[in-house]
């Protein structure tokens, strides 16, 4: 225990008629009224600095150690009366108990994120990071502890060396938290930090047993008594791994797919946690041992994943972490804190982060990666969190941490939580790597060159409608086009995001992938030469989930990305869409399928109707470009409806010259087709282009139109009233999406590459080495 503090233990005898009374002449005499008020205490202050803190974006660690910090003896603890009542013993005896209980479950659920594999599967960037990160600011920073303990002339003994390890550890929990609350999950650095962090921590805390056995060698005094207690953790291994884990997997087949886990199962697995902690404490072991083997054993199921943090992450979040918050605070009081004390402290803590960030950050500019990206890395890994308060604390009940330094280590890594991630925020922006260094369009492809085309799909259902795009696109020898399938997942809490290729020869045994997968492939087999597929699929936080369809598209050079599109999204997938809308470094069509491309309609007799809408611009000449690739498939007739305004305001010469010109091009093209028409229909005002989409509409299978338009348009005008989806199908394609237009037909909305910055790209080699490992 704590060398500064004092624990008493409290008896008393069960008297039931007292229970039920309301007062008592001591105050201190019921024990659980004041562990009400401190959870409730700390819940309403975290809840109160998660508010004021939600503009700034920080990540929860901050405000639930505010809440802690703010009951601590620094604070309101330090009024005598409140201290006397929210630290009274008897009420500390019952909070211990209570955190003991959700710390089994905390270190549970935060073990069932980690994955091994992916050590196995990242890249030797990511090893020797992670081994940087962990190797030189440990030894540097326990070097220079010992130099610091002379030069300040502290009464520090072993705890200096227990300080200088815990506080250059690297946490794959924690950084998978920023991460998640940055919203770079999925991002290319993103994924290189989880990769890094997890190599870093698995040496970090391995280090850290190594040291735990050798003191506790030391104490025995013979290498049999720590051979003996290391062979009293292999039962309760055999027992984790030998019968609840096949247990798990019989609940998991017992459970059908799409359905949540039965109660019975969360309560039986609850007892596993609880009873794996039981056996680490009568082993002699710690008891957060076995419940951090069980979550490792657990089986890698994503629905049973989420099931355990939805049933039991909610309970301890919400009821077991504010008595370890509580318990954290009443270990800090920033008033015994002496200057030396705060110097020491400090100066190993920037000793620590400076070498952890000098040490990331050179080992990445090897590796040629762009400096603002190995700063933002640096910055990632010496961030703390909640795993460093629980490092912390066990520090300080278990090794003798003095009070002044935990209270110091526990501030300082909430203020660094703080700092790091701000200048996380202003210096990586994944967006950055995805601005367009030339031209990816249709356009500017050509007729008699492979395009390239990224097709994302939502649900199943979207399958057959791209493929009927795909197939109107018209492949031949002379144009054949490659296509990129992006199967596009929710990621699901409790499991890292994932980006699989599918191989021909090794599909994933789940089985709607296998059916979309295979549906592409018969696709290209029966296009044998004219077309390749590539599988892909992405599991991502919707908020991040455009990142790995930007990150395609410069991978494969591609021109289009094909996105379907439905009333019925919800707002979380419409938000994808308008990130891919404004992100991705190449044209995007977004698919409104009405129902008649689920049946393949250019196969066999039938014929694709086809009409483009061309009012003018840049998106209405990438619609043309893309319908002149269409014009030569036998099984389509296409026709061109332009829309003349009556009165021809002055507009821009240049547009306007570059629209005759596309339209010229395209005439001359399809002059001897007698399956392409081409039309032109004067109009006064938005009323007459609606009237006139109406007479038509239903008599085409699918009807192609531009995005964006000049708002001051003749056609257009007085149309903006009818925008329903925020106009991300743009003027013309959110009318004929409506409901109340009754269109039959499917819409394909085009919007050209959104802008080109013309300037060589840099660090090819930077971009590899982070999707080595697809």
């Amino acid at each position: 225990m704590n060398q500064n503090s004092t624990t008493e233990l409290v008896c008393e005898a069960f008297e039931a008629h007292k229970m039920i009374r309301f007062k008592h002449d001591d105050e201190n005499y019921f024990s659980f009224s004041p562990v009400l008020v401190q959870i409730g205490l700390v819940t309403l202050l975290k809840t109160f600095f998660q508010f004021l803190l939600m503009p700034l974006g920080q990540q929860r660690f901050v405000p639930e150690i505010l809440g802690g910090i703010a009951i601590s003896p620094s604070f309101l603890g330090h009024m005598e009366r409140i201290n006397r009542y929210l630290f009274a013993p008897r009420s500390v005896m019952i909070l211990d108990t209570f955190e003991v209980f959700g710390l089994v479950f905390v270190i549970f659920l935060l073990s069932l994120r980690l994955d091994l594999t992916v050590v196995k599967k990242c890249g030797k960037l990511a090893v020797v990071i992670g081994l940087a990160s962990f190797l030189v600011p440990t030894v540097i920073t326990t070097l220079m502890a010992s130099y610091l303990r002379g030069f300040f002339k502290l009464e520090l003994h072993e705890e200096v060396h227990v300080v200088a390890v815990i506080i250059s550890t690297s946490s794959f929990h924690v950084v998978f938290s920023i991460l998640e609350d940055l919203k770079l999950l999925n991002s290319e650095l993103g994924r290189l930090a989880l990769s890094s962090s997890m190599v870093s921590g698995l040496f970090s805390w391995s280090f850290i047993v190594f040291l735990a056995n050798l003191k506790e060698a030391s104490k025995l005094g013979s290498k049999k008594g720590i051979i003996l207690a290391q062979i009293t953790r292999i039962p309760m291994i055999m027992i984790i791994v030998f019968a609840f884990r096949p247990m798990m997997w019989w609940m998991v087949r017992r459970t059908p797919e799409g359905q949540p886990l039965k109660q019975s199962y969360i309560l039986i697995i609850s007892t596993m946690a609880l009873f794996c902690g039981f056996l680490g404490e009568i082993n002699g072991h710690h008891f957060l041992f076995g419940p951090l083997v069980l979550g490792l054993a657990t089986p890698d199921n994503p629905q049973l994943h989420s099931c355990l943090m939805e049933k039991i992450g909610t309970f301890v979040n919400s009821f077991l972490v504010p008595c370890f918050l509580v318990d954290v605070g009443r270990g800090i009081n920033l008033f015994l804190a002496t200057f030396k004390h705060v110097a020491f402290a400090l100066m190993l803590i920037f000793i620590s982060t400076l070498t952890k960030l000098s040490a990331t950050v050179a080992t990445s500019l090897y590796y040629k990666m762009p400096f603002r990206d190995a700063l933002s890395l640096g910055l990632i890994l010496n961030c703390k969190g909640f795993v460093d308060a629980l490092l912390y604390n066990a520090a300080n009940k278990f090794e003798g941490l003095k009070t002044e330094l935990f209270s110091i280590l526990v501030v300082t890594a909430m203020l660094q939580s703080v700092f790091v991630t701000l200048l996380v925020r202003l210096l990586y922006d994944p967006s950055r790597r995805y601005i367009a260094y030339k031209p990816r369009t249709i356009q500017n492809t050509g007729l008699r060159s492979e395009l390239q085309i990224v097709a994302c799909l939502h649900q199943q259902d979207d399958v057959r409608s791209i493929i009927n795009v795909l197939e109107a696109t018209n492949p031949t020898r002379a144009s054949p086009i490659a296509v990129c399938v992006l199967n596009l997942k929710k990621l699901i809490e409790g499991t890292l995001p994932l980006f699989i290729s599918h191989r021909l020869n090794n599909i994933s045994s789940a089985e709607k992938i296998d059916i979309v997968s295979n549906a592409f492939y018969q696709f290209e087999q029966q296009n044998q030469g004219l077309v390749t597929v590539q599988c892909f699929t992405s599991f991502a936080p919707y908020a991040t989930m455009h990142d790995d369809v930007c990150t395609m598209v410069l991978e494969k050079s591609t021109s289009l990305v094909i996105v379907p599109f439905q009333r019925c999204d919800s707002p979380s997938m419409r938000a994808v869409n308008r990130n891919i809308l404004v992100k991705a470094p190449c044209s995007v069509a977004l698919l409104v399928n009405r129902g008649n491309l689920d049946r393949y309609i250019l196969s066999g007799r039938y014929t694709m109707k086809v009409c483009v809408v061309f009012i003018g611009g840049a998106d209405d000449r990438e619609t043309l470009a893309y319908a002149q690739r269409m014009s030569g498939h036998p099984n389509i007739r296409l026709i061109v409806l332009r829309l003349v305004s009556v009165d021809q305001p002055f507009t821009d010469l240049i547009e306007k010259r570059r629209n005759s010109n596309m339209i010229n091009e395209f005439r001359l093209n399809n002059n001897d087709c007698p399956r392409v028409l081409y039309k032109e229909e004067m109009v006064r005002h938005g009323n007459d282009t609606v009237r006139l989409l109406g007479a038509m509409c239903n008599d085409f299978d699918l009807i192609m139109v531009g995005r964006r338009h000049d708002p001051d348009s003749t056609q257009l005008i007085g149309l903006s009233e009818w925008g329903e989806i925020d106009q991300d199908l743009g003027v013309i394609g959110d009318i004929m999406a409506s409901k109340d237009f009754e269109c039959k037909a499917s819409i394909l909305v085009v919007q050209q590459q959104a802008s080109v910055v013309v300037e060589m790209i840099q660090n090819q080699k930077y971009v590899s080495i982070y999707n080595s490992d697809r």
